[in-house]
């Protein structure tokens, strides 16, 4: 069962990833001290605190004059209706919510547990306000019994004195990369996690070659929570024993939790190996992953189309020479010029979060076609 101290790490985490997100205080979401979190929170962002706090424990929304406050109401709520909700990033309007009960939080800790024998420790870099930090460095410890301890993800501190032999770190695929830019390499016998968007095989090739312990990529989504796992780049997910599969209409596949009643489609078009092994190819809602974060390419281009400058486009992500960003193609409405792409940014940029604003814009007299006709790269 969670305790208290679980959910005020919950909410204090929630407390910094608004001061972040909101560009308040950058550093915040890496800030050790809970005491003055509800102090520094800026009193035009409380609101959104608030409701955000609200969806998760699902209860009214309502104000309160201190952290604790807020925990007690919170864990209290917990304990009632026995279940945590999780938002989707909401990327193309109002985010999904995603309840998992507590059935479903138990079986997934139990489920993926025999992956971490051996571990002593947690090390956190990922906020527990959100899925994948919950299960991970929330639920999870309370199965393996080992403590958890939480770090700024900057790659460049001193790792090797930080780590311990039996740490498991979790992080995520953007820390990793920067991790291994970094040039660090692991001194202790370090087991490493990634999730919440896919693991190049060439990070998880550089973490092994630098003395990583195990590595584990965890294959999940919100309305899921973990679904499979691998250990090595160039390998399929294994599905995790707490999931039945119905694989009868590959691509399209359909999983069932042994907790609970209810077959859901998996969000990704996937290659299937035997009956417990799986390998996602695509979106089937036509996603793509910025920085870790979910973005629609067709919303982007809808936004961006809705500029009087702009004709028709294209959005889409770069190749993997180009970068990891989007970029758009753009035939300008008769009148307009290039010279207006500033004009244009201005426009996206308040519409749209960062990761959706395309980095490159390309400018042509009609949309890049293939030979027969349909939507080519450029």
């Amino acid at each position: 069962m969670l305790n208290r101290s679980d959910i005020k790490r919950m909410l204090s985490d929630l407390f910094r990833t608004e001061l972040a997100r909101h560009q308040k205080d950058s550093l915040a979401v890496f800030d050790d001290e809970d005491h003055d979190l509800f102090a520094k929170m800026p009193k035009e962002l409380l609101p959104a605190v608030w409701e955000k706090a609200a969806a998760i424990f699902n209860y009214k929304v309502r104000a309160f004059s201190s952290l604790d406050l807020l925990v007690d109401y919170a864990y209290a709520s917990f304990l009632k209706n026995q279940q945590v909700v999780f938002l989707t990033s909401g990327s193309t309007g109002t985010p999904k919510r995603c309840v998992h009960t507590v059935d479903m939080i138990w079986e997934e800790a139990r489920g993926v547990a025999p992956l971490f024998g051996g571990v002593k420790r947690i090390v956190s870099l990922v906020p527990a306000n959100h899925l994948y930090g919950f299960s991970f460095t929330v639920a999870l410890p309370h199965v393996l019994q080992v403590p958890v301890i939480n770090l700024p993800a900057i790659p460049t501190q001193p790792w090797d004195t930080l780590l311990e032999d039996g740490d498991l770190v979790v992080g995520f695929p953007l820390f990793w990369n920067y991790w291994l830019r970094c040039a660090n390499r692991f001194t202790k016998q370090v087991d490493v996690l990634s999730s919440t968007a896919p693991c190049k095989d060439e990070t998880i090739q550089g973490l092994l070659d630098v003395g990583v312990h195990q590595f584990t990529e965890i294959y999940g989504a919100s309305e899921t929570g973990a679904i499979g796992f691998r250990h090595i780049p160039h390998d399929m997910f294994e599905i995790l024993p707490f999931w039945q599969t119905d694989f009868s209409q590959e691509p399209f596949v359909k999983i069932k939790r042994n907790c609970m009643d209810n077959w859901i489609e998996l969000p990704d078009r996937v290659k299937v190996q035997e009956d417990r092994y799986l390998y996602p190819i695509s979106r089937q809602d036509a996603c793509v992953q910025v920085a870790g974060i979910n973005v629609y390419p067709k919303h982007v281009e809808k936004v961006l189309s809705a500029h009087p400058a702009v004709k028709e486009c294209r959005v889409r992500l770069m190749r993997p020479e180009e970068g990891e960003r989007l970029k758009a193609f753009i035939v300008l409405t008769e009148g307009h010029t290039a010279d207006e792409l500033g004009f244009i940014r201005t426009y996206l940029s308040q519409q749209l979060t960062v990761h959706e604003v395309p980095k490159t814009f390309t400018f042509g007299e009609q949309l890049p076609v293939n030979d027969i006709g349909k939507d080519a790269d450029w």
